[in-house]
């Protein structure tokens, strides 16, 4: 397998795309928010937590090509999170592109492994996971905003 330290390489940025993901839901859930899209967003904090998880322990399946510190050295994902906590609207479209921007990063992934003995069917299930959060998130985004045009 020619191609294992780009596969590590992408795997460590799904896992910290992972890392911010969290960061960013976190700051949305404290915000004044109707019950239902703090429950869709807790949903998907938990969600993000065990697909967390599962990418480490594919990082550690695979890390014999790279160093151990690779998926814990700092990285630049965290740093507009903070700016989340004053706009709610903003928050969550922060969120769903960080859910399409995991999206795009298993594409990538999925490409690199084509070819390889890593067995793609976890992968494939998260990314219809992430898919299936984003659309969710969208919807209920956009049937907030709605009702807030109503009142």
């Amino acid at each position: 397998m020619e191609n294992v330290k780009q596969i590590v390489k992408q795997v460590i940025k799904i896992w910290r795309l992972f890392k911010a993901q969290q960061s960013a839901l976190t700051v949305a859930m404290r915000q004044d928010i109707p019950f239902e899209m703090r429950n869709l967003l807790s949903r998907d904090y938990m969600i993000c937590l065990v697909i967390k998880k599962e990418m480490a322990n594919l990082y550690d399946s695979l890390k014999c090509c790279m160093r151990d510190g690779c998926i814990t050295r700092p990285d630049n994902y965290n740093d507009d999170i903070a700016v989340l906590s004053d706009d709610v609207g903003m928050a969550f479209d922060k969120i769903v592109n960080m859910h399409q921007q995991i999206a795009i990063e298993y594409r990538i992934l999925l490409d690199l492994i084509k070819d390889t003995s890593i067995n793609a069917t976890i992968l494939h299930q998260h990314l219809n996971q992430i898919d299936k959060m984003s659309e969710d998130l969208s919807a209920q985004s956009k049937s907030s905003q709605m009702e807030g045009v109503e009142e």
